[in-house]
């Protein structure tokens, strides 16, 4: 994924990692998403990523996006919105940061 800083807000552009997987040519066929978020709602997404992160299992819910983390991945959580959903782990947190 990718976050571009707009003004006062926030675009992130991900491959959505939900999406069932199909293949033209051999090559698989990505489908993106993008979540759009206020400067206020971004920097909540980051805090419930690290709490989240801090939990064995958890679904949080918020109007802008769902964060979802599933007992058998350990360092692993995922950010839906829209159905489709991106990866994000402990180590992307420095990431996310730097584009405040």
């Amino acid at each position: 994924y990718t976050v571009y800083k707009i003004d006062d807000s926030f675009k992130i552009n991900f491959v959505d990692e939900f999406a069932d997987q199909w293949y033209l040519d051999g090559e698989p066929i990505l489908m993106y998403g993008e979540l759009s978020l206020s400067e206020k709602d971004y920097k909540q997404l980051i805090k419930d990523i690290k709490k989240t992160l801090k939990q064995s299992e958890k679904e949080l819910d918020r109007p802008n996006y769902a964060i979802i983390k599933y007992s058998w991945v350990k360092d692993t959580v995922w950010v839906y919105w829209d159905k489709k959903a991106f990866s994000v782990t402990k180590s992307d947190i420095e990431y996310l940061n730097s584009k405040l």
